[in-house]
């Protein structure tokens, strides 16, 4: 496509079981004017393989350094005047895209969220019943990730700042209080983590990207991790028993215990690597 009106920027890390189907939601959608950007992230599974499988695909291969600088890459060869970023194991409502860029067609903002985000497979896997149906809906008005921005914007605004990790999509609030606003009707599906391997890795990245201020305190910032680990018995069972009431469930009773104690382990991980090791790449 010489003259995409939209790209699609996709960072991809080990991304094998579930690229294709990302891929193949967006290529069903209403809205067809946008090109597909994939930026492989240093992937050592066969994420590039299955891209290269499909057609009218950009694949853009790159170093491991977190999917910040994979959406920069992806968006300094991006053709379309609106920039979309979305992740591997995403999947969409057939309108998505239609109702995703309609306030941003209009010029009514610089920028937009989605307006709905479900758990994919929240009934077919217990650990992501545990985490949950709703990442969000309508009714959050914190908003803080760009799911779509206008290129000049995005540019003016100096991109995605990798040094945020998880939270690089929040760089233009974090910098500059920039919010999306909600495009209303966009509705998207997110893969939740399906392990005990993949729960304990999203909660230690999570972690390990946190912008609290404190962190930027001489001294006190080294004790914050030791203080959570120690707390740690009391936060699993204080966590526990929110997310018990949360999913209103109590068949997954020991389930929700499991998750609990590995989400908060995780975040215990997650606060050392950021503090002693200053990592927050996954």
């Amino acid at each position: 496509m010489k003259n995409p009106n939209l790209s699609i920027v996709i960072p991809a890390y080990n991304e094998e079981n579930c690229i294709d189907e990302c891929i193949k939601s967006l290529k069903k959608q209403t809205y067809k004017n946008f090109e597909i950007i994939i930026v492989d992230d240093g992937s050592k599974d066969k994420t590039k393989e299955i891209v290269k499988s499909f057609k009218e695909i950009k694949l853009i291969s790159g170093q491991h350094n977190g999917p910040g600088a994979s959406r920069n890459l992806g968006a300094k060869q991006a053709k379309g005047k609106i920039l979309v970023f979305v992740d591997a194991d995403m999947t969409f409502d057939k309108d998505y895209l239609k109702y995703l860029i309609k306030p941003l067609s209009k010029g009514e903002v610089i920028g937009v969220e989605n307006e709905i985000q479900i758990s994919s497979n929240f009934e077919s896997n217990i650990w992501s019943r545990c985490w949950g149906k709703l990442f969000f809906n309508g009714k959050n008005k914190d908003r803080k990730i760009f799911r779509a921005i206008k290129k000049s914007e995005f540019f003016r605004m100096n991109g995605f700042d990798s040094r945020y990790g998880y939270g690089d999509d929040q760089t233009f609030f974090i910098k500059y209080g920039v919010k999306p606003d909600i495009a209303k009707g966009a509705i998207c599906y997110h893969k939740a983590p399906e392990n005990f391997k993949e729960v304990y890795k999203q909660s230690k990245w999570i972690a390990s990207s946190n912008q609290n201020g404190i962190f930027d305190m001489p001294i006190i910032k080294y004790i914050v991790p030791l203080l959570f680990l120690i707390a740690s018995p009391i936060l699993w069972f204080a966590y526990s028993f929110y997310k018990l009431y949360k999913n209103k469930d109590a068949k997954i009773l020991l389930w929700i215990f499991i998750f609990s104690f590995t989400r908060i382990y995780g975040i215990a991980a997650g606060l050392f690597k950021k503090v002693y090791w200053m990592q927050n790449v996954r």
